[in-house]
């Protein structure tokens, strides 16, 4: 199991007699030298070792989970049983449609070179003082309409540069979220995203084009004071696709700070 959140999944069916040893009897698994603390809280043990795996490794597959966030980090799950569902990512009938066009601007090959310096220049993810500073492709939410409501609530969202798509949260969105305008939808970014080359001849710019061309799994955050975001957590996994190849191009690249 290459990825961080697979082995969370095999995880995530194990039982263990003190709460806090269903984090401690993994550090083993991660390779991760940290401070057994018996007696703090289940949520807290597992926010440290999430936490130091994305610090250690730069692993944002820890994200892809369902569930009740932690009051230790919004971007941690409250127990590990929240990897027990499968990021799945139903592909679009024309989902490639962006990246074997067959015409294809002339400037394509250098404004994907801008783009893959520009993600490269990205800092990696880091967990400091309880907050995680992650490099992510942003797209700003411009639009939200409900459509259905408890005991989950489902939002159409328009997100600049996605497909419309819904979502579904296990609380209303506050009127002040709302009028406020600070919903995010973003796309982690790590170099290891690019994943392994799909010929000998692919260069990175077209391996970009494909990565970044395909649907992903988003978060949701939710703007704070002093430029601080949290994430939302939701009742099912957020899939996004971007719109066409123009909106891959114009991809803003963004470092979030989230609590």
């Amino acid at each position: 199991m290459e990825d961080a959140r697979s082995r969370l999944q095999w995880a995530s069916l194990r039982r263990t007699t003190r709460p806090e040893d269903i984090a401690y009897s993994l550090f083993g698994i991660f390779n991760l030298h940290l401070p057994v603390l018996y007696g703090e809280p289940a949520e807290n043990a597992l926010g440290r070792l999430l936490a130091e795996i994305v610090s250690q490794s730069g692993d944002t597959s820890v994200l892809d989970w369902v569930g009740e966030a932690s009051p230790y980090h919004s971007c941690f799950p409250a127990q590990i049983t929240s990897y027990q569902m499968l990021p799945s990512l139903p592909l679009h009938p024309d989902t490639e449609e962006h990246v074997t066009m067959r015409e294809r601007p002339a400037s394509l090959p250098t404004a994907l070179r801008t783009l893959y310096r520009s993600l490269d220049k990205s800092p990696l993810p880091r967990f400091l003082n309880r907050r995680l500073t992650l490099p992510c492709i942003a797209y700003p939410v411009t639009a939200v309409r409900l459509k259905g409501t408890a005991p989950k609530y489902t939002y159409e969202i328009q997100a600049s540069g996605l497909r419309a798509l819904e979502i579904t949260l296990p609380s209303e969105l506050e009127n002040e979220i709302l009028l406020q305008g600070g919903l995010q939808l973003v796309r982690p970014w790590h170099s290891k995203l690019l994943g392994p080359s799909a010929g000998l001849h692919t260069t990175l710019e077209e391996q970009l084009l494909l990565a970044l061309g395909r649907p992903f799994n988003a978060l949701l955050l939710t703007e704070l004071p002093r430029s601080e975001y949290k994430r939302m957590a939701s009742s099912t996994l957020i899939t996004a696709q971007p719109a066409d190849l123009t909106s891959i191009l114009q991809s803003e690249i963004r470092t979030f700070d989230i609590v």
